[in-house]
């Protein structure tokens, strides 16, 4: 199953990958393996650009994904049914979180989401405040495109080297 799917995502290409990125980010809570995913398609030179095309890669799935993190954000700013269901720890965290947005903003979320860490709490908690939505989207990108940046040259370079290392290319 999972070599079907890869093989749709290398036929649709970046388009294909942008709208991955979109949905993976979107659905809230849920870990999905975009990671996994763009790591391994990162040594196809989509755009003929050689060394370049990882860059133009992450930069494209970016944008998707700082998209997709706007559902956390929007749900946070709406309020809906926010802090139903959650536990007393997660009410915690999610205090944490905001008071640490309202501190230092755009470097919070920026770093946060180069991490590869859970992000939609703080996509959340963002809405929650009230923050900026064009600097948590902004910052958001920036952390983002650090991050994918960081995946794809790994792919980029790190597959045909593990392929040359085990004798498979």
């Amino acid at each position: 199953m999972f070599e079907s799917l890869f093989a749709t995502l290398v036929a649709w290409g970046p388009v294909g990958l942008f709208f991955v990125a979109i949905i993976s980010n979107a659905v809230l809570f849920l870990p999905t393996p975009l990671n996994l995913i763009i790591f391994g398609v990162a040594p196809i030179d989509f755009f003929g650009l050689g060394p370049l095309s990882p860059l133009v890669l992450a930069l494209i799935i970016s944008v998707g994904s700082a998209i997709g993190e706007m559902s956390g954000y929007f749900i946070g700013y709406l309020g809906i049914h926010t802090f139903e269901g959650m536990r007393k720890n997660e009410v915690a965290k999610l205090k944490e979180v905001s008071h640490r947005i309202k501190e230092s903003g755009m470097y919070f979320i920026a770093v946060f989401s180069a991490l590869p860490l859970p992000f939609d709490l703080v996509g959340v908690a963002a809405g929650l405040v009230k923050y900026s939505r064009s600097k948590f989207f902004f910052a958001c990108l920036v952390g983002k495109s650090i991050k994918f940046a960081v995946i794809c040259y790994a792919g980029y370079f790190g597959i045909p080297f593990l392929l040359k290392l085990f004798g498979a290319g």
